[in-house]
């Protein structure tokens, strides 16, 4: 009888796995499997979901990355990687794995908060005390002492790559470095820059969080003249802009955090759309556009535009998704605040 009670038991377990996807159970699995192969560079797992998923996960067990908060993530046109950590900035260059720091480099801080690309691969790095810019061989480094950086603690960066213009976010102010190298403050009084991009036409946008007011705002910067969008008017009171992304139609989407807001909005000819949120999405961060796909990171990675899309966890871990980017071969690589680095590849 025992064992008969055991094979319904186990025939009603495996029902239930398959009824939910086995997703917090193959969580688990997959953690356990990470745990037990950490003694290898590259962790590779295949995970079942609406369709078979490849993983491939970075830590400071498995990899030399040098800490598993990951704050930045570029990628360049040869797949090379830049991955900003709260303890240096590594590239990945032909799976040759390099690691900047205050003390082997010009870099001016180990914690890294921000990256950007030029076209040549150039890459701007911002930290908590300083910005630099490394061309491969030779750095140059702005702070508030030798710039007119009016504060070193570097937010976001954008490169516009059209016009050869980098825009700087900080705690206080922006600032444009042109294809020159010659940096000009732009006054923003105190509101702190939380994300930055450039449209098709050369536009900058950027999210704004007002401190004194605790009130988001999204404004468009174009020769010289500022047109804003408070977002609490728009129905967004104390919201956190924290990402920028722009579309094939110039449109401008927004990712929207706090205390009772999570939102992806999108600008449409001056109107505002909310796009929808799939059921499970929350603590959300950050946005990457692939396509017609919205795909926004936070406690876990999930495609907006419909309610009941799946929200898809890195396996093993409960970590804040806090950057993205787009390799050649369509992986999506996951900067997270303490699980290190993980790429993601449906397999087809």
């Amino acid at each position: 009888m025992d064992g008969i009670k055991d094979h319904k038991m186990i025939s009603q377990f495996y029902k239930i796995l398959r009824t939910y996807r086995m997703k917090r159970q193959l969580a688990l699995l997959s953690m356990i499997f990470v745990t037990a192969s950490c003694s290898v560079e590259n962790t590779e797992i295949t995970t079942p979901q609406e369709h078979e998923v490849e993983w491939i996960i970075y830590n400071k067990e498995n990899s030399k990355l040098p800490d598993n908060q990951v704050n930045a993530l570029a990628i360049d046109d040869q797949d090379n990687k830049w991955i900003g950590t709260a303890k240096g900035l590594v590239r990945i260059k032909n799976e040759t794995w390099t690691i900047f720091t205050h003390a082997n480099s010009s870099l001016p801080s180990d914690h890294v908060t921000a990256l950007t690309l030029e076209n040549d691969g150039t890459v701007w790095v911002g930290t908590d005390d300083g910005l630099a810019r490394f061309d491969g061989n030779n750095w140059s480094v702005y702070t508030n002492e030798n710039s007119v950086l009016t504060n070193n603690n570097i937010k976001c960066l954008a490169h516009d790559t059209k016009v050869n213009v980098t825009w700087i976010g900080t705690d206080e102010g922006l600032v444009k470095a042109d294809k020159n190298l010659s940096l000009e403050h732009i006054s923003v009084a105190d509101n702190t820059i939380l994300s930055v991009t450039t449209d098709h036409y050369g536009a900058l946008w950027v999210g704004f969080f007002k401190s004194f007011a605790f009130i988001g705002q999204i404004s468009k910067y174009e020769n010289g003249v500022w047109q804003h969008h408070n977002l609490h008017n728009l129905g967004y009171p104390s919201s956190f802009p924290y990402g920028l992304a722009i579309d094939k139609n110039n449109a401008v989407l927004a990712v929207l955090a706090g205390t009772s807001t999570r939102a992806v909005i999108r600008n449409n000819e001056s109107n505002w759309e909310e796009i929808t949120r799939p059921d499970g999405a929350r603590g959300l961060k950050t946005i990457l556009l692939e396509d017609e796909k919205i795909w926004v990171g936070g406690n876990s990675l999930a495609i907006f535009g419909s309610k009941n899309a799946e929200c898809v966890q890195i396996p093993g871990q409960e970590t804040l998704i806090q950057a993205m980017a787009l390799d050649s071969k369509g992986r999506k690589w996951l900067g997270t605040m303490a699980g290190g680095l993980a790429g993601y590849k449906p397999i087809k």
